[in-house]
C-alpha cells in the first residue's frame, strides 16, 4: 500500500483511478476493425463523411433517441457503422474484453471439463494485525490489542 493514506481514505479514487486506466487502455488499445473485401469502400466512405453529420447522430443517439437515416449523409453515416467493427479487446470492461473473457471460460470448460467446487477456510481479517493496520486511518504502525468489536468495526 501507500505510504500516505490519503488515497486509501479517498472514497473516490479507486473510481478515478479506474477511470484513467481505461481511458488510456481505449486510446491505446482499440481500433476499427473491416472485413478485408469491404475495406476500400469503407475507406473512401470515410473520405466522404461530413463530420457535423456524424457529430449530430453520434449527439442524438447519446441523448437516448432512436435515429432513423434520412438523408443521404445519414445514410453513409450509418452504412459506415454497418461495416465498421471497434475491437478494444485490451480495454478492461469493454464489451470486446467481455466476449474474449466468455470465449476463454467457454475453452477452459471444454479443455478441462466443469469445475468442482470448494470452500477454503482462511484466518479472520478482524484478528491479523497487517489487515487492521490497512483498514485503519492510523498513519504510523504500532501494533495494539483492540476489542473484538472494536475490530469488526474496523473491518
Amino acid at each position: 500500500m501507500y505510504h500516505d493514506k490519503r488515497f486509501q481514505t479517498d472514497l473516490y479514487f479507486p473510481i478515478i483511478a479506474f477511470n484513467h486506466e481505461q481511458l488510456k487502455a481505449g486510446t491505446t488499445g482499440s481500433f476499427l476493425l473491416a472485413r478485408r473485401r469491404n475495406f476500400n469502400s469503407v475507406a473512401s466512405q470515410l473520405q466522404k463523411v461530413n463530420k457535423s453529420v456524424l457529430a449530430d447522430l453520434a449527439k442524438r443517439m447519446s441523448e437516448g433517441e432512436r435515429v432513423k437515416p434520412e438523408t443521404e449523409d445519414e445514410k453513409l453515416c450509418f452504412s459506415i457503422l454497418d461495416n465498421l467493427d471497434h475491437v478494444g479487446g485490451h480495454v478492461k470492461g469493454s464489451l470486446t474484453s467481455k466476449k474474449y473473457m466468455n470465449n476463454e471460460i467457454w475453452s477452459l470448460l471444454a479443455f478441462k471439463g466443469a469445475p468442482s467446487w470448494f470452500i477454503t477456510f482462511s484466518p479472520a481479517d478482524n484478528k491479523h494485525p497487517i489487515c487492521l493496520y490497512y483498514a485503519d486511518k492510523d498513519i504510523y504502525f504500532k501494533p495494539e490489542l483492540r476489542a473484538s468489536k472494536e475490530r469488526d468495526l474496523l473491518i
